[in-house]
This record gives structure tokens, sequence and C-alpha cells, in this order.
């Protein structure tokens, strides 16, 4: 396969922002937004083996009150050697408020290729803890089917803390494929100004397969990792805005603690429309 340059990937990633910004940007309710983000992967490994890898994401979200629903939809490439590999996925979603102290998240995802799982289902709920609604606990579980053939189970537990335009949430993701066991910690610290600026570090140490869309994309079962981000959303105008962001990771071997790769990526997007917040 044609190896492509950073460069390359970068300027066709912007170009397919801009077709998108063109056909959605005068199509979006009072209610809506419509993001469409770019990302691009570079590698440092033994071999240089991996790399580089480019996703590109485009999210209609909807408030209709109790239930705000989206629809994404996501394209991967990975130009590795000696082979590529790509997939495509959709992903539907709801938060469905039930009441004051506790709602839920749902979440199904088809895809094809040899990347993203075949099929994926993720239930969670979440019950506010405290007086102030401020404390909540959230448990969830996923199954889903890979491209090998094998089958993964995933639970995510854990409490969030609001404490004004802050959130902090911590997360147990333990996991089980054909099994093998894996765990991997999260930790998630967002500063949240809607119609300003929104902004987002996560940390995740362990071991996880990928299965949410707002996930780092480079999880692999059974290799131990690192992975960092931050992503800013920052608004030009009340309906119109755009995305940055950045990633930095470590891959081992599980098992030999060898090192796979060490991963640096960005994020570009915009998105329109009026914001949409979700349950807190």
């Amino acid at each position: 396969m044609r190896r492509i340059g950073l460069t390359q990937v970068f300027s066709r990633i912007l170009g397919a922002l801009l077709v998108l910004s063109a056909v959605f940007a005068g199509g979006v309710a009072r209610a809506d937004e419509v993001t469409a983000t770019g990302s691009i992967y570079s590698f440092s490994s033994p071999g240089d083996l991996y790399g580089p890898w480019s996703i590109r994401t485009l999210k209609y979200q909807l408030d209709r009150g109790k239930d705000i629903p989206s629809v994404t939809l996501l394209d991967r490439n990975d130009n590795d050697r000696p082979t590529g590999s790509s997939a495509q996925a959709i992903y539907l979603d709801d938060y469905h408020t039930w009441s004051q102290r506790f709602y839920t998240y749902a979440q199904v995802s088809f895809g094809k290729g040899t990347i993203s799982p075949y099929r994926m289902a993720y239930l969670e709920g979440d019950v506010k803890l405290t007086p102030e609604q401020n404390v909540v606990m959230g448990f969830g579980g996923a199954t889903m089917q890979n491209p090998d053939g094998t089958s993964t189970q995933l639970a995510s537990i854990g409490p969030s803390l609001y404490m004004g335009r802050m959130v902090y949430t911590l997360r147990f993701l333990p996991s089980d494929t054909n099994g093998v066991h894996a765990a991997a910690t999260q930790f998630v610290a967002e500063y949240s100004d809607i119609g300003r600026n929104q902004v987002t570090l996560s940390l995740l140490n362990g071991s996880q397969p990928s299965v949410l869309v707002g996930f780092p994309p480079s999880f692999a079962t059974f290799q131990r990792l690192f992975e960092a981000n931050l992503m800013v959303k920052h608004w030009l105008r009340r309906d119109f805005g755009i995305i940055v962001g950045g990633t930095f990771g470590n891959h081992f071997d599980r098992s030999t603690g060898a090192n796979i790769y060490d991963q640096q990526g960005i994020t570009i997007g915009l998105f329109f429309g009026n914001a949409v917040g979700l349950p807190r």
C-alpha cells in the first residue's frame, strides 16, 4: 500500500470538514447541533510499523426535553505496514431523564471493516446521591462483537462530582474478551461554560478495548497503555465554533513490557447550531 505523508492526510481531513460544513450549516434547527471532526495520529515504534492513522466523524445531536439523542458517522483509515486497514461505523445514542435524580444513557453501533466492532450495545444508569445533586454514581455495561470473531463484555463504574463549572469523573473499566480479562481506570476533568468554552482532559491507564465514540481510537484489548487527551470546544458566535484537541499515548506489550508504539495526535473540528447541554 502506498504510504502518504502527514501533511497530505491532514489536508484531506481539512478539505472534508469544509465540505461537510457547507452541506450542514444551513440546515441546523434551533435546538440541534452538527459537529464534524478530523483526527490524524503519528507514531514512533520499533520498525516504524504504524501510521499515520486518520479518523473523520460527523455527529448530529438533538435536544428534545427529556431525551437528547444523536447519530454519529465514523470513517477510519490506518496506513500501517505491511498492510493498511479501515473501518466505517454508525453510532446511535440517547440520554433520557427519568426524574430529577436519575437518568440513563444508551448507545448502539454497527460497523464494518477490520477495526471497529461489528455490533455494540451499551447501557448506563446515573443516580444523583446527595441532596445538592452534585454527586452522581454511574453504572454501565457493554457487549460487542469484534472483527476477529471474539466478543467483549465491559463494565463502567464510578462517580462524578459537579463543582460549579467543573465536573470530575472517575471510572473503573473492567472487561472480558473470550475469557481474557483486562481493566483500566479513567479520570476526566471538564470545564464547561456553554456558549463560550468547554475544555476536557481525559487520562486513561490500563488495558481496555475501544467502545464509545468519545474515547481515544487506539485502545487495544491486550496492550498496556497510558493515554492523555485534551479537547477544547470554543464558540466564535452563538451558533458556530471550532474544536481543537491533542492526544498523547504510550502502548506496551502487557506480558513482556516491551514498547509497541508511542502515539501523538491532533484533532480539528467545526460545529454549528445551538449548544445541546447534557444531563447534570
